[in-house]
């Protein structure tokens, strides 16, 4: 339980600095000096982590926006400020209907919670927006369906045909290095398709750069960190968040690197470190298992157990540090960005989500003891209202999606939602009065349903 718990905060966090990447991009935005005839619009965007390695200098592709003077009395940064309303009605019957859809209404609630969770989260009192649609995701999901599927199918076939040398090979390559390859650039092209619909008051959010160069970086950075056993796996990541943010443009204003990466090196070495721990301690217990030596076993199989506890909470605290870091070395043109978000408030919301899960698999497996009888254990329990007809099966199948329906209700209440607000609370717009000098350019035109690669599986937004 703990372990899952762990797996899906530590997803939660890789992806959710994407989400607040371009919160922390927003800006007031004049009308009268973007000179675009649009409607104004809020909303919140979809940035990505920030890194940079190493610092370079950079030509502005157009006229450098110029900082505007600050009043004497405004205050050296304004925060973001996210704004609770009512949850639990669309939460509710998205679960509902993607369900009842078997799935195919995920997307239109998709669409629904980055509405939520861009129109709740404000800067200088105006709220973002995502002009994103369900049908855009669907249909970005049909793209990657149709390029998955003759891969899948040439894996097979591969396997089947190739020969008892060249099959297997090839296969391997395809399955390990090809699919990858291309889940980079999708994930390159979802975050472009976001943040194309993302706007702060009528000013658009747009990525250039490529796919392809977004996988050269990380095929480069991966061979390095591979080299090392994953000690540099932070400037890994620093690489390719540095290229989508270099790349990631507000109205006239163009993202930059400046975050400083070795002060990150501790925390990952303990959590590196930890992991080695985990992977030798139960490597050690069933090698004096088979030597027969119990004593020594259970002794390197605690040993394993404890860090193995230990480990998320180390990660946790190396995300939480590394959130800090990118927030604090991006700049958008002439503003700046700092981040305070601390460490314990974050281990309290993944501790509630798991004890609330731990919860609701209790209340599961007692419900089934009571259906199935006590006496029997679970297992024993399933198996006797499986063999009790077709009204044992309907049992079983309520039971289960009860339990699912549970699950999903709780992470957007315990998880996504207070990660969401205190990571967003947590960020500072610096030299916020240079907002006003930032405008629509032409170039900012919404992408087409060509750029809706995302496919909505993003977990936290």
């Amino acid at each position: 339980m703990l372990c899952g718990g762990a797996w899906l905060f530590l997803t939660m966090l890789v992806r959710l600095p994407v989400f607040l990447g371009a919160l922390f991009l927003g800006r007031r935005a004049c009308d009268k000096r973007a000179g675009v005839g649009e409607t104004r619009a809020t909303g919140t965007g979809l940035g990505g982590a920030m890194v940079h390695v190493p610092t370079i200098t950079r030509a502005w592709a157009v006229a450098p926006v110029p900082s505007a003077p600050a009043s004497s009395g405004e205050p050296a940064g304004r925060r973001l400020e996210p704004v609770d309303a009512p949850l639990a009605g669309l939460v509710l019957r998205g679960l509902v209907l993607t369900f009842a859809t078997l799935g195919l209404y995920r997307f239109w609630y998709r669409t629904a919670l980055r509405r939520y969770y861009w129109g709740q989260t404000r800067l200088l009192g105006d709220a973002f927006e995502y002009t994103g649609t369900g049908r855009e995701l669907f249909i970005g999901f049909l793209i990657a369906l149709a390029i998955i599927v003759p891969i899948n199918l040439a894996v097979t076939l591969l396997g089947l045909f190739g020969g008892a040398l060249f099959g297997p090979f090839l296969s391997s390559f395809v399955a390990l290095v090809l699919v990858p390859a291309l889940v980079q650039i999708a994930l390159y092209r979802a975050r472009r398709y976001r943040l194309s619909r993302t706007r702060f008051r009528g000013i658009r959010f747009r990525q250039g750069g490529t796919g392809t160069a977004y996988l050269a970086r990380t095929v480069k950075w991966l061979l390095i960190a591979g080299a090392t056993f994953g000690i540099l796996l932070p400037y890994l990541r620093a690489a390719q968040e540095r290229y989508k943010i270099d790349n990631t443009w507000f109205g006239s204003a163009q993202g930059a690197f400046e975050a400083r990466i070795r002060p990150l090196m501790g925390p990952w070495i303990a959590c590196w470190l930890t992991a080695l721990c985990t992977l030798a301690g139960f490597a050690a217990a069933i090698l004096m298992l088979l030597g027969g030596n119990v004593a020594l076993a259970a002794g390197a199989a605690l040993f394993g157990g404890l860090a193995l506890i230990t480990l998320p909470f180390l990660w946790m605290n190396y995300r939480v540090r590394e959130f800090r870091a990118f927030t604090g070395g991006t700049r958008l043109g002439p503003l700046a960005f700092r981040a305070d978000l601390a460490l314990w408030p974050v281990i309290g919301i993944f501790l509630r989500y798991a004890l609330a899960l731990g919860l609701v698999v209790l209340a599961a497996a007692a419900a089934l003891l009571a259906g199935g009888g006590a006496d029997a254990g679970v297992e024993g329990a399933a198996e006797a209202l499986a063999r009790s007809g077709p009204g044992g099966w309907i049992v079983l199948a309520g039971g289960a999606l009860a339990a699912l329906l549970a699950a999903a209700f709780l992470g957007e209440f315990l998880l996504r939602r207070p990660l969401w607000r205190r990571m967003a609370a947590s960020v500072t717009v610096l030299n916020a009065a240079a907002l006003d000098a930032i405008v629509q350019t032409a170039q900012q035109d919404s992408r087409g349903i060509g750029e809706a690669f995302d496919t909505g599986f993003d977990l936290p937004v």
